[in-house]
């Protein structure tokens, strides 16, 4: 597996990716509007570093994150269903983790309501439920 910064040139795969991973939570909890996901994909491209997560030379998920001097939060960490369960999304945070821990803040992120297995996961490396929204629950993890 390889993280690479994301280009310009990767934005329509992001986006495509994006669809298929988060299609189902978005349709269920609001409904997917095409023209507004793709002017707010844009909009998070924009304002986070994202990261495009390779495996064997093709493209598989992405993450985006917004790095504050007080926390790391987590916009969006999105890995294709195909490639769902084999570790990569837990490489992915546990890295954050590290950089959290090393810089001693809080790694932070919201999980739709809809999506346990997501939230299994993150509840398995530790995060905790912090709040929650009409759509989210929002986690944050904290080096002991």
């Amino acid at each position: 597996m390889t993280v690479r910064p994301a280009t310009d040139s990767d934005r329509t795969t992001l986006f495509n990716l994006h669809r298929a991973v988060f299609y189902d939570h978005i349709e269920k909890i609001w409904g997917w509007e095409e023209n507004w996901q793709r002017s707010n994909f844009a909009a998070e491209f924009a304002c986070t570093v994202t990261s495009v997560i390779e495996f064997n030379g093709q493209m598989v998920g992405y993450v985006q994150v917004l790095d504050k001097e007080d926390r790391i939060h987590v916009q969006n960490i999105a890995v294709s269903p195909k490639f769902q369960g084999k570790g990569i999304g837990t490489r992915i945070l546990k890295e954050l983790q590290l950089q959290a821990s090393a810089r001693h803040v809080p790694l932070q992120l919201g999980v739709f309501r809809t999506n346990a297995l997501a939230r299994k996961l993150y509840e398995s490396l530790g995060f905790r439920q912090t709040g929650e929204t009409t759509t989210h629950i929002e986690m944050a993890w904290t080096a002991s």
